[in-house]
């Protein structure tokens, strides 16, 4: 069954928005390993706005108007805040017959969302 996702991404310092629309598969452990692709190359999850942006830049972009491609609905929603300290990511799940959005996680670091949803082992102090 196809999960699309509405994946956002902000900045506190200013008004750019970005969003991107993923048609499928977008679990939590499909974005932890999107996002976790780039512990191969740096031994640590991307954390400032170019690395976010070239992470997501292969999936469909949509404006700041645009909820969702017309006759479609996300079944995920991640918003990813960069933040003076790093980025945090919350993401929620609507249910095809639930009560509307639900949230499935967050607000955390963006580098313990890798570590949660992508089966890499813990550190005991997370």
């Amino acid at each position: 069954m196809a999960s699309p996702a509405l994946i956002s991404l902000l900045h506190v310092h200013s008004s750019t928005q970005h969003h991107w629309w993923l048609p499928d598969d977008g679990f939590p452990q499909s974005i932890a390993s999107l996002l976790g692709a780039a512990l191969q190359s740096t031994s640590r999850p991307p954390h400032g706005l170019e690395e976010l942006l070239s992470v997501f830049e292969p999936l469909p972009s949509l404006g700041a108007a645009d909820a969702c491609p017309v006759g479609q609905q996300a079944s995920y929603r991640y918003l990813i805040r960069m933040r003076p300290w790093g980025a945090e990511l919350s993401c929620w799940r609507r249910y095809p017959e639930g009560i509307g959005w639900q949230r499935r996680c967050g607000p955390m670091p963006l580098s313990r969302f890798v570590r949660r949803f992508s089966g890499a082992p813990h550190p005991a102090s997370s």
